[in-house]
């Protein structure tokens, strides 16, 4: 049997190698982007307490003043909108991602739901509890087919059953001692306290203790972590990772064991670390927050980075990260006691190249050596740095001679042997492997110390080196340590007027040389110099393309000229270069047919065909300024430039967008100069609805991605309104003024320095007319309108009919009324003339037969009978003389004709009553029939009732045209149907029903009689 001492020995030796190895392995940087969000974004509280991203791209964050959303600009204010009522949230909330990708927002009053695709809220859970205005927000934990489990603070962990799109109001709740889950944090930040997955739920408990709930058997167990205090929780299906004050600690959720535990010393300083935070990334690693840093471990619980700024620099110099999270467009959100920060999680492809403890990073001149993989640097005041092919510093210092400063060139003579050519101070040989310079006297003293900044070395052959100076271009041999300088290959007396900056030999054999005189000098393989005039410009390096092409970089720009010193292109500002001072020019490839230059404030490229992207400080570089000609390119194509602090280094083909998915979205919206509250129902998708009295837009566009707005370009077009499309990079404030109609807003973008992929966008935006131009009102218009002229073409030809009726009606009474009045002088006038004439001729032919009262009598009847005559004539011409008769006069007529006949008896007393509200109009007829009516009625009266009162009453109005009523106190008589014999009664009855009116006989023995005739 073997000793168990021998067996167990080997175990502790690999655990104890394993853990001062993981101990002494060294801790790799992550440089990325970082941006701080604070009050000048709009943060109106710096308590922020949680923080999610829709699936639009917008980030969601919760203060203790309630919902903001940020816009890749600004943090705005949410007031969500349910069902019509306007929710005014004021405190904080939680959030939760739902399975559909909708947002849970979980507040006092139950659970909301956002759903981007619409721009909606609606209301899932309604929390049933009277009071809510005292509790906190109910926090939604995880969405299951059961339905959702929250955490509610008066009931502990609960399940609301999902019925429909709403969850149950009966919660379920889960075993636990509620007074004490998460007690100890700050209940506002308690979501770094929760952690889920598939099938469970960790939540703290107490200190020392872990709640695991199992969502399908709504079993729970506790979890112990006596050591030390929980600070954070993550998971995924497999493995629990929990923080504390001492470790980070892995457990796999299948047998419950501890799989690592990664000491917090290891990578922090601080002895007591009490706040920590857990988050796991898109690409699968452990996001660990101890304090104020960030960290990045593998999912075994093996820290590999730490993630700072560009710079560098820590992510927090004072305070602590409470919450950290990413989101899917791998974005990192920190939110810290102050501020809150967004960390684009992809690492820059500028690596910066730094020596920690130089007093001075002013990088000079740059050498790459393919054979031993090393970089040489050299600073303008003096050290010689050295770093590996990854960019670690291989010499713990600067190697620093006082005697040689300014080094303006490095070139390898032999193995780890190189050439170092100072500005004025010599020549140095230095060994890298002893870390020694040795001076160098090369020959023509004076002349190579007639040197300058920007003079330049280039190799030639495995023998020949060029360099110049101010007054020539000189040749060198070098053979081992053994360096020699031949003659200027420039003529003395083209170059006596001129002073040289830097220089060139293309392939063919010719050498340019640049002047500080605007002028660049040519000489070709024949011995010929050629004067080229560069306009306005001082030249500090010189290149040559794989075509043949001479690229001169100077202070206006690029020249890019042909081999005779024809110009070909001239690339500005103007162009599209970040500036117009070139420091250095390198091939992007081994086409040597695209360049990458630096310049004052930062890197471009430039294409073959003559595209330009741009590379500034805040992807990543040293800095915005580089240095003349310090630069260097490696065997495998990494390219080096220095400037004012340090090294940029990186290779072109990785200079592309790092798993970007960013979305185009409209960031904010203002109509009439207003904030508009998008979340009112009337912005949906892609299709935004206003009113027509909401015509002043103004748009604020942006790309939501890894990447901020403004790294993107953006070309936009209204159609409808734009011609042509609209190019920016910063695309706010963008304003429209719109008349009612459907526009579209086509949007495109692409990242700024990568063209490889484009995102695109339509949004419709539609302008509702006016009611009064609606088609529904223009249509009921027309229709209208139609009916209208028909209608009054109607009228118009039936008012014509009419009066054609009523002028054959008018000539028809006319004539009738004719006749009427023949009928009336011949029967009635023609009558009583007869009478009268028989009764003269009869007292004429037989003046004997009567005696003379007899004779008297006869006389008087005959003048009566002439005298009514004259009465009945002046009534019938008074009738036919007028058009119409108005009721008022026909009133007054009556009643002088009433007094005309009560006169011959005075004893008999008249009362006339007269209320006429109403105007009446007699035709001449209607006027003679009604006046015959009523003649005869007062006749009667008169003559044969033997009344001693008699009345007459005119009415009109209260539903009648007229009304004429004559009434005595007479001996009255036997009313009857027929009257026939009594002409006079008869009469008046024919002419009632001529004129259309109606006649009321009342009457009887001793009572009186009173006849009406009204219409």
């Amino acid at each position: 049997m073997p000793c168990p001492a021998r067996i167990l020995s080997p175990v502790f030796i690999i655990l104890w190698l394993g853990v001062w190895a993981q101990q002494k392995l060294p801790l790799y940087t992550k440089r990325c982007p970082v941006k701080t969000i604070a009050y000048e974004q709009g943060l109106t509280d710096n308590s922020v307490t949680g923080v999610i991203t829709d699936e639009g791209g917008f980030t969601w964050v919760s203060t203790a003043g309630g919902i903001q959303r940020y816009n890749g600009y600004v943090l705005q204010p949410v007031t969500p909108v349910v069902a019509g009522d306007t929710l005014r949230i004021n405190y904080p909330v939680f959030f939760l991602k739902a399975s559909d990708n909708a947002l849970l927002i979980g507040y006092r009053e139950g659970v909301l739901r956002f759903a981007s695709e619409t721009n909606s809220f609606t209301k899932v859970i309604d929390r049933t509890t009277a009071d809510t205005a005292h509790l906190h927000s109910l926090m939604p934990l995880k969405e299951t087919a059961e339905g959702l489990w929250c955490f509610d603070e008066t009931k502990g962990v609960v399940l609301y059953r999902g019925r429909g799109a709403f969850h149950g109001a009966t919660p379920l709740v889960v075993d636990a001692t509620i007074a004490n889950l998460i007690r100890t944090e700050d209940y506002f930040i308690t979501r770094k306290l929760v952690a889920c997955n598939r099938n469970y739920i960790f939540i703290r408990q107490s200190p020392n203790k872990i709640l695991e709930i199992d969502t399908d058997t709504h079993l729970s167990k506790q979890l112990e972590y006596s050591d030390s205090l929980i600070t954070g929780l993550e998971c995924n299906d497999d493995k629990l990772f929990v923080s504390s004050s001492k470790s980070i600690t892995v457990r796999d959720i299948g047998t419950g064991l501890i799989t690592r535990r990664f000491p917090i010393k290891w990578i922090s300083d601080d002895p007591n670390v009490t706040r920590s935070s857990l988050g796991l990334s898109s690409d699968g690693h452990l996001l660990v927050s101890e304090e104020g840093r960030l960290f990045e471990f593998d999912t075994s619980g093996v820290c590999h980075k730490e993630i700072v700024s560009l710079d560098r620099d820590p992510l927090l110099n004072t305070g602590y990260i409470q919450i950290v999270y990413e989101d899917p467009f791998r974005r990192i959100w920190l939110l810290t006691n102050s501020d809150i920060k967004r960390i684009e999680n992809a690492e820059t492809p500028f690596s910066y190249l730094i020596y920690p403890n130089g007093q001075s990073h002013f990088i000079r001149s740059l050498y790459y050596d393919n054979t031993d993989k090393t970089l040489l640097a050299g600073v303008f005041l003096g050290p010689i740095e050295l770093y590996d092919s990854s960019g670690r510093p291989l010499w713990q210092m600067p190697l620093t001679d006082k005697r040689c400063t300014s080094p303006v060139a490095i070139e390898r003579i032999r193995d780890r042997r190189y050439l170092v050519i100072t500005a004025g101070n010599g020549w140095f040989l230095l060994n890298s492997a002893t870390r020694q310079l040795q001076p160098v006297d090369p020959g023509h003293s004076i002349e190579i110390r007639n040197n300058s900044y920007w003079n330049n070395l280039q190799r030639i052959d495995d023998s020949t080196l060029l360099f110049s100076t101010r007054s020539n271009v000189f040749s060198c041999r070098a053979r081992m340590d053994n360096i020699r300088v031949l003659s200027g290959l420039l003529p003395d007396s083209v170059v006596n007027s001129y002073t040289l900056s830097c220089f060139l030999r293309s392939s063919d054999g010719s050498l340019w040389a640049a002047t500080q005189s605007r002028m660049v000098l040519r000489l070709d393989r024949t011995g010929i110099v050629h004067r080229i005039a560069i306009p306005e410009n001082y030249i500090r390096t010189i290149a040559e393309d794989g075509m043949g092409r001479i690229w001169i970089g100077s202070e206006s720009g690029i020249f890019i000229i042909d081999g005779t010193g024809r110009l070909l292109r001239h690339l500005s500002r103007q162009s599209g270069l970040l500036n117009d001072i070139i420091y250095a020019l390198l091939p992007a490839d081994s086409s040597h047919n695209s360049f990458f230059a630096s310049t004052k404030f930062g890197l471009s490229f430039i294409s073959a065909d003559g595209v330009i992207k741009n590379y500034p400080r805040e992807l990543g570089l040293q800095e915005n300024e580089f240095n003349t000609l310090s630069c260097a390119r490696s065997a495998d194509g990494r390219l080096f430039f220095g400037g004012i602090n340090g090294i940029t280094a990186f290779f072109p083909n990785e200079l592309s967008v790092p798993g970007d998915s960013s979305k185009i979205s409209v960031m904010r919206f203002a109509v009439n100069d207003s904030a508009y509250n998008s979340f009112g129902g009337s912005w949906a998708s892609d299709t935004i609805r206003l009113p027509y009295d909401h015509e002043h837009l103004q748009f604020d566009l942006g790309a939501t991605g890894l990447l901020n707005p403004n790294e993107y370009l953006y070309r936009y077009r209204l159609q409808g309104f734009d011609r042509s499309w609209q190019t920016t990079t910063q695309p706010t404030g963008i304003r429209y003024i719109l008349q009612p109609g459907t526009y579209w807003l086509d949007i495109t973008c692409s990242p700024v320095l990568y063209s490889t992929r484009s995102l695109e966008r339509r949004i419709m935006i539609v302008i509702s007319p006016p009611w009064w131009q609606t088609w529904w009102f223009m249509l009921a218009t027309v229709a209208l309108a139609v009916l209208l002229i028909f209608g009054v073409s109607f009228f118009i030809l039936r008012q014509r009919y009419l009066w054609k009726l009523r002028k054959l009606a008018v000539d028809q009474q006319l004539v009738r009324e004719r006749e009427r009045i023949s009928r009336e002088l011949h029967d009635n006038i023609g009558t009583q003339l007869s009478y009268i004439s028989n009764s003269i001729d009869w007292l004429l032919e037989t003046p004997d037969a009567f005696n003379k009262e007899e004779e008297k009598d006869r006389l008087a009847a005959v003048n009566d009978t002439a005298r009514s005559l004259v009465v009945d004539l002046r009534e019938t011409i008074w009738a036919m003389k007028k058009e119409f008769i108005l009721l008022d006069e026909f009133a007054d007529k009556l009643k002088l004709y009433l007094q005309s006949q009560t006169s011959i008896q005075p004893q008999m007393e008249t009362v006339v009553t007269e209320d006429i509200q109403k105007k009446y109009t007699f035709s001449p007829t209607e006027a003679l029939n009604i006046f015959r009516i009523c003649q005869e009625a007062i006749a009667n009266s008169v003559r044969h009732s033997q009344a001693g009162k008699i009345c007459l009453t005119i009415l009109s109005g209260k539903g009648k045209e007229f009304s004429f009523t004559i009434e005595d106190d007479g001996k009255g008589f036997i009313r009857q149907q027929q009257y026939n014999g009594h002409y006079g009664l008869e009469n008046m009855t024919h002419r009632a029903s001529e004129s259309g009116a109606t006649l009321i006989i009342d009457t009887g023995p001793g009572k009186g009689t009173r006849i009406t005739v009204c219409k």
